[in-house]
């Protein structure tokens, strides 16, 4: 069991640190939990990488892998999400104050 929890951190602390480096060269999204709501996702797949079904030839039924296709394809949205919102042309349009005339 303690190695379970051993190979847990470790993945887990090796995913935060691979995406901190992704992460340090991007701009920030536009909503932060957009970066929470990743970090959520790397860190399922972490523990779901970890988790171990001995002596099954499929571990977990195949549920596992299922899940971790579905966070990887929910880590493609929020990256698409992110980028969409850092697009300047989706950006909201500033209005130009009008000139008021002096008569």
């Amino acid at each position: 069991m303690q190695a379970v929890r051993r190979r847990i951190w470790t993945v887990g602390l090796i995913g935060a640190g691979l995406a901190g480096a992704f992460y340090a060269g991007i701009a920030f999204a536009a909503d932060p939990r957009l970066d929470e709501a990743d970090a959520s996702v790397q860190k399922a797949i972490a523990q779901l990488t970890a988790a171990e079904n001995p002596g099954v030839n499929k571990p977990f039924g195949g549920h596992r892998e299922k899940a971790l296709e579905d966070l990887r394809k929910a880590q493609a949205e929020i990256k698409k999400a992110k980028e969409w919102a850092d697009d300047p042309k989706h950006q909201p349009k500033q209005s130009t104050p009008k000139k008021v005339s002096a008569h």
